[in-house]
């Protein structure tokens, strides 16, 4: 019979195993942990200690041991007595004595009892096959620094540049439209002023050729007014030239890069900060439908370049922003 045998399967379901007159061995739970030095990870164990205050009986080794060796309880309880007596006997001839899958315990010249345990054996049954091994670290390349780089050559372009292009585009689009509108004033006074010609002409003829009867003049001058209102209203029904709204472009959308939306317009302002802090060309892009104040890392008209933008913020800054259309 040996004892440690009996006393090391006691501390896998019990936190307490007592040896009369010698003191208790105590585990206490450790949870899982990497030595960041030489990259060692330990699963979640049982620690041992020993404490040589706990000498009185509590029956839980005797009773074991008396039932697993169908033996009385007086002679297991002999048994360890003598055990213990035994490992006395050793610590004060060799100054230790060292337990089977537990531990040694030594003796200070103090004499004081000091215990160092068996690290090889754990007493979790949780931890059952879980052991000890080394993971060299892994050799990572440099990708933050390439993706940041990458993102330095795609700068959003500066809002001041932006809106001078805006202004400048502006300009452009204006300048057909005042060339078209131009044309058609042009066009249309040109055209009345033909067709007044074409139709005074033949009524002077006549009012010459029958000048010789007042009436007839009158009615000849009657004719001539109805015939004048009649040929230009015929031309304003006529006119079919494109107007200046039909030519007018609307101004293309502009895609926000959206990272994050409050309440309060503070947080807004505050966040907006933060986000110059680092680089970008942040402001705050209005209110959102249910009424949060957004804020936005970039904004183009460009909708590839708001993607390309997109990706590199989620990589590099925060996985969660988005792509708002206005």
């Amino acid at each position: 019979m040996v004892v440690e045998n009996y006393i090391s399967k006691l501390l896998y379901k019990h936190d307490c195993v007592t040896l009369p007159d010698l003191g208790g061995f105590v585990t206490n739970y450790a949870p899982a942990k990497i030595h960041s030095v030489n990259h060692t990870f330990y699963p979640p164990s049982k620690t041992i200690l020993f404490n040589s205050k706990l000498t009185s009986d509590d029956g839980l080794l005797i009773h074991e041991i008396a039932i697993s060796e169908k033996i009385p309880y007086e002679q297991a309880k002999s048994d360890v007595l003598e055990f213990v007596d035994n490992c006395k006997m050793q610590i004060e001839e060799n100054g230790f004595v060292k337990l089977l899958k537990i531990g040694t315990i030594t003796k200070n010249r103090e004499d004081s009892l000091l215990f160092e345990p068996d690290t090889t054996i754990n007493y979790l049954e949780k931890a059952y096959g879980l052991a000890i091994f080394v993971s060299p670290p892994i050799a990572r390349k440099p990708l933050h620094r390439r993706l940041e780089q990458k993102f330095i050559d795609r700068k959003p372009v500066p809002y001041e540049e932006r809106k001078k292009r805006k202004a400048a585009y502006a300009y452009l689009a204006i300048i057909p439209v005042i060339l078209i509108l131009g044309w058609l004033i042009f066009n249309t006074n040109f055209r009345n002023k033909d067709v007044q010609q074409s139709g005074i002409f033949p009524a002077a003829e006549q009012f010459s050729s029958d000048n010789q009867n007042p009436n007839g003049t009158i009615a000849k001058n009657s004719e001539l007014n109805t015939s004048d209102s009649d040929i230009i209203s015929g031309s304003d029904i006529t006119n079919t030239e494109p107007s200046a709204e039909s030519v007018f472009e609307p101004p293309k959308p502009v895609y926000y890069i959206i990272g994050g939306a409050f309440q309060y317009e503070d947080n807004a302002k505050r966040f907006t900060a933060t986000l110059r802090s680092k680089g970008y060309n942040a402001k705050q892009a209005g209110l959102s439908k249910r009424g949060l104040h957004i804020v936005s890392y970039f904004d183009s008209s460009d909708k590839s370049e708001a993607m390309m933008n997109l990706a590199l913020i989620r990589k590099n800054d925060n996985p969660s922003a988005w792509l708002l259309k206005k």
